[in-house]
């Protein structure tokens, strides 16, 4: 009589139930002594339960294996689910600035010098000058988002969901169209005070416009969720519409001085004596408002937090901004004693898209089900 090893032992008790009944069934119909197989009935009943019972069982272990990998979810596709985000991202376009601005008035010294580096000619107060440049933030903020049931039994599981993103803004102001370091006009550092100072040579002049973006922006879309498995693995793409509220400061100014006289030698330097002072700045602030497209994708991992399921997401956006989009700002000198009309026009050209893109953590409120 053969000993069973433990090997085959261990294999056996590995096996489905059903596996182990379909075998003992076989067994039945195959025992030394019995007749060939013959017509379907000669089969006995008690073989014919046994194989109806293994078929029912395997099939049956089929079905859990399915439901396990569903109830991994805890059954989110048929509840309504409220999330929230911590979420990181970039948001950057770019915009255009232009200046130019009317002729110098008086006084000014009559004649003025180029070899000590006035400005030549009557001229203009500043020279016209355009520049377009990339504008970038980084955002840190919160989503919050609430999805319905499934609408439809198919196989991506269409659902709605609507959200909204509030983000704080991490930036520096962006120059353009600009022209010298406009600040506070006097003498350079390495000024000497027995030579002839031009206008040119004056540090602080200059001119420029400057952007920085502010917060908080708002951003709320309403889209679809397809909802995709991969053995035990759940992906949701998330088509929408996207509006979008952005907050721009726009500020400008524009330093000039104007030579009055030269100086005499064995006199204190006074800069204020020997030159008027142009400055002007001006300063709006901005609200655009934009709808377009975005796109999220949302990896749900196994994870979970007390009734929250974590999922991670990437998203990209883009919103079409809508209505005028051209800052125009204006400063006139004011200085009673100068004749002539001396102005500067700034001119910022906001571009008609702006762009997102994100990455952040999502918790889900999907409680577990009692069984």
């Amino acid at each position: 009589m053969r000993r069973s090893t433990s090997s085959e032992s261990n294999s056996t008790r590995s096996e489905p139930c059903g596996v182990i009944i379909a075998r003992v069934a076989m067994a039945q119909i195959a025992q030394p002594g019995r007749p060939p197989l013959g017509p379907p009935l000669s089969v006995s009943i008690r073989t014919v339960w046994l194989l109806l019972i293994a078929a029912a069982m395997v099939g049956g272990s089929q079905v859990s294996h399915a439901e396990s990998a569903a109830a991994m979810h805890d059954g989110e596709l048929t509840r309504w689910v409220p999330s929230a985000a911590l979420e990181v991202g970039i948001f950057g376009h770019t915009g255009k600035g232009n200046i130019d601005s009317t002729d110098v008035g008086t006084p000014r010294v009559d004649p003025i010098s180029l070899v000590f580096g006035d400005v030549p000619g009557p001229g203009v107060l500043q020279n016209p000058i355009a520049s377009r440049e990339q504008i970038l933030s980084a955002l840190v903020g919160g989503d919050f988002e609430i999805m319905t049931p499934q609408l439809a039994d198919l196989p991506t599981h269409p659902r709605l969901f609507f959200d909204i993103n509030i983000s704080a803004v991490l930036t520096n102001d962006v120059g353009l169209a600009r022209s010298g370091e406009p600040s506070f006009l006097q003498f350079p550092s390495n000024f000497d005070p027995g030579s002839v100072l031009g206008e040119n040579v004056v540090a602080g002049r200059g001119t420029k416009i400057t952007v920085q973006h502010q917060g908080p922006q708002l951003h709320a879309g309403l889209g679809a969720a397809f909802t995709f498995d991969f053995g035990e693995e759940r992906i949701r793409i998330k088509p929408s519409v996207v509006y979008s509220r952005i907050v721009t400061d726009i500020f400008a100014i524009a330093n000039r001085a104007v030579r009055l006289r030269t100086p005499e030698g064995g006199v204190p330097r006074d800069f204020d004596a020997e030159f008027r002072k142009i400055e002007l700045t001006d300063k709006t602030r901005e609200i655009y408002h934009g709808v377009g497209p975005a796109v999220e994708i949302e990896y749900e991992t196994a994870n979970r937090i007390g009734p929250f399921s974590v999922s991670l997401f990437i998203k990209g956006h883009a919103s079409h901004l809508l209505g005028d989009l051209k800052t125009r700002l204006q400063q006139t000198n004011q200085d009673p004693t100068v004749t002539g009309d001396e102005t500067v026009n700034w001119k910022y050209s906001q571009d008609s898209w702006v762009f997102r893109a994100s990455t952040g953590i999502r918790f889900r409120l999907v409680p577990r089900r009692r069984r």
